[in-house]
């Protein structure tokens, strides 16, 4: 087991998590190899951490920088697209995030969003995610989409 960054050979094995763990999001939806670009296009623009196991992708996250402020005390993120095949996989890439979060200033936040239809949401509560709102029709409609988020001071 290793949590990591992404490389070349991954990818395959990502868009399968990724079309698997999000049955309903569009992205992943589509054609294979459209999919491996959209999620190559992403790791250029966040960081992706993957966890692997025995050379297959078994979890992965993208950690997004919203906010710094000018004094670099106080910094926002987000998760996107933090898929698992386990609970304690995703707890060790959850783990691994918040430590990177941590370190990056004196406070910080992360925030997601988790559409109804997909998994997690019980399990970032479990991690002391904490529900703060609730957008209506965000992702498709009918859906309500939850932001949830966790906040750390040094």
């Amino acid at each position: 087991m290793a949590i990591r960054n992404i490389i070349e050979t991954d990818y395959k094995s990502l868009a399968s998590l990724m079309k698997s763990f999000f049955s309903v999001h569009n992205q992943f939806q589509k054609p294979d190899n459209l999919v491996i670009k959209y999620l190559k296009e992403q790791a250029k623009l966040n960081e992706l951490i993957v966890y692997d196991y025995k050379g297959a992708i078994n979890g992965a996250l993208y950690l997004v920088t919203l906010h710094t402020t000018l004094d670099r005390t106080h910094t926002l993120w987000k998760f996107r697209h933090f898929a698992f095949d386990s609970e304690d996989i995703g707890k060790n890439l959850l783990d691994h995030a918040e430590k990177i979060v941590k370190k990056s200033s004196r406070t910080s936040k992360i925030e997601l969003t988790i559409a109804e239809t997909e998994p997690g949401m019980n399990f970032y509560k479990s991690n002391g995610y904490e529900v703060e709102g609730m957008l209506s029709n965000h992702y498709r409609w009918g859906e309500n989409t939850y932001i949830l988020s966790k906040s750390f001071l040094k």
